[in-house]
């Protein structure tokens, strides 16, 4: 079994299980030292869910080191044999490993997550030839992958927040506080008090939203 670390989308059973069946032991724990920031453009958006190529609604979720910051993640164990098609899909990013500890602070096993990467370090390490990029990424989407000047895909935070919200307050507070935009200065919560329609209607009466209506 390899162990790893999902914190947006695969803060979803479900949906880590579409991509990793045989999981095991899902749970939540905490990785020190990381945020999330939402700096990479998702191809899939564009490829596979109509987003215009040069919107800048555009943006999926990955994470940067960040001191005295912790995020509460989803830790599970992916049978070795599943692993090519979890790699496949977050193929952009670069994977690191980390130190996770329950919420009950007992360590856990070292764990590998995603992080953020850069053009050129992608293109050299991830993509072995130009046909290889352009197949990933170039027929879909001809700028820079990692950028600071995007916004969250709309579907895809609110699927990232129904997911963080469906284990509780504390972790979708964790979520909105310790998650920012690409520009790394506007928190997740900021956005929201901008941009409440991207708050799904079945988390409107969250704690963690009302309380900002209400301050």
């Amino acid at each position: 079994m390899i162990s790893v670390v999902g914190f947006g989308s695969l803060l979803s059973e479900r949906s880590a299980r579409d991509t990793v069946p045989g999981l095991k032991n899902y749970r939540l724990v905490r990785v020190d030292g990381y945020r999330r920031i939402f700096n990479k453009v998702g191809i899939l958006f564009i490829a596979g869910h109509g987003q215009a190529p040069d919107s800048l609604e555009v943006s999926s979720c990955s994470t940067e080191p960040c001191a005295d910051t912790s995020i509460i993640v989803a830790q599970f164990d992916c049978p070795v044999d599943q692993f090519g098609e979890l790699y496949e899909r977050e193929h952009r990013y670069r994977w690191i490993q980390v130190e996770a500890r329950g919420l009950d602070g007992a360590l856990q096993p070292p764990a590998r997550m995603c992080t953020s990467y850069s053009d050129l370090e992608y293109r050299l390490n991830k993509c072995v030839t130009d046909e290889e990029y352009h197949d990933r990424v170039g027929r879909h989407y001809e700028g820079r992958i990692w950028r600071d000047d995007i916004l969250p895909f709309p579907r895809y935070l609110k699927f990232c927040l129904v997911s963080a919200a469906s284990h509780g307050d504390e972790v979708l507070d964790n979520f909105i506080d310790t998650s920012f935009l690409a520009d790394g200065q506007t928190s997740i919560r900021e956005y929201l008090l901008e941009r409440s329609d991207l708050i799904p209607s079945s988390l409107r009466e969250r704690a963690a939203f009302t309380r900002n209506s209400q301050s």
